[in-house]
């Protein structure tokens, strides 16, 4: 079993992120309660600043 390396781990952070900023989409795209419009819009900004964190710490990855 090959073990991770730091910046691998963010690699995958970042791959999760960027399936569940997808996923919290395709959900704004279907929601029909405008209180569940507003939680999934709430996440959906948390998710994307998460991503760009990730992004950004992948980026200054020094190896």
């Amino acid at each position: 079993m090959e073990t991770k390396n730091c910046k691998q781990h963010f690699e995958e952070v970042a791959y999760h992120l960027r399936n569940a900023k997808s996923c919290l989409r395709d959900a704004l795209s279907t929601v029909q309660k405008p209180e569940n419009k507003l939680q999934i819009e709430n996440n959906f900004n948390l998710v994307s600043g998460a991503l760009q964190d990730a992004t950004t710490i992948l980026s200054n990855y020094k190896d």
